[in-house]
């Protein structure tokens, strides 16, 4: 079959969870392959025109400040996500840029084909509205954290949130990046990473953060949180 291996990746996708054989037939046709190479980045124009499934890598979603050039990324994307799902429903410029950590294979459909399957097809809409409530579950959780809790709370908290993430993207995370998904700069989360690592929590190389003492990291985290 010619489309046989995007309708094999289509069906490992929450989105299209539960649709039919004649579904996937149809549907795979309308995309085509992507690739990314690490920092490539589809704006907010592009999220307009087109629909994105992750097969391969990961990729940050950021919004940036164009008046001081500070970027915060409320959401990191793995294998089997989709994107934007946000101007898919409104037809209008989500403000957030989608940024390749490392070398990406995406789907690409135009964002109107997705729009017409959710009126037509009953499960597709629900299964937008899951993806949905997930990302405002993601996003409550993001904003409680900036306004209750510090910046080293924070990104001890997100260290252990990644530590028990199965797809392990904390190892492609620069300072920077680990910086932006906590609301806070590069030169505090190199400190406070640095005093995870004198107390023995992490190992922190070049191209890898490692929880060296997991157990130790949740204590923190309750320390700090005051449980």
């Amino acid at each position: 079959m010619k489309y046989k291996k995007i309708i094999t990746n289509l069906k490992k996708t929450f989105f299209f969870s539960e649709m039919d054989d004649t579904f996937f037939e149809m549907a795979a046709t309308h995309f085509q392959e992507k690739k990314l190479q690490k920092l490539a980045t589809i704006d907010s124009e592009e999220t307009l025109k087109y629909f994105y499934v992750i097969i391969e890598g990961n990729i940050k979603s950021s919004y940036l400040n164009p008046e001081n050039a500070r970027s915060i990324t409320p959401f990191l994307l793995s294998e089997y996500e989709v994107f934007d799902i946000v101007p898919v429903i409104d037809k209008k410029e989500n403000l957030m840029d989608y940024t390749a950590l490392d070398t990406c294979v995406l789907l690409q459909i135009e964002a109107h084909y997705i729009r017409s399957w959710i009126v037509e097809y009953s499960q597709l809409n629900t299964n937008l509205l899951q993806c949905l409530s997930r990302k405002f579950r993601e996003m409550e959780e993001f904003s409680r954290s900036l306004v209750f809790y510090d910046a080293k709370t924070r990104l001890a908290n997100l260290l252990l949130k990644q530590e028990s993430s199965s797809s392990k993207i904390r190892n492609k995370l620069s300072h920077e990046t680990l910086s932006e998904m906590i609301g806070s700069v590069r030169t505090i989360v190199t400190r406070d990473l640095q005093e995870l690592k004198k107390d023995g929590i992490i190992v922190d190389k070049r191209a890898a953060i490692i929880i060296k003492n997991l157990e130790k990291l949740k204590e923190r985290c309750a320390k700090y949180i005051g449980l």
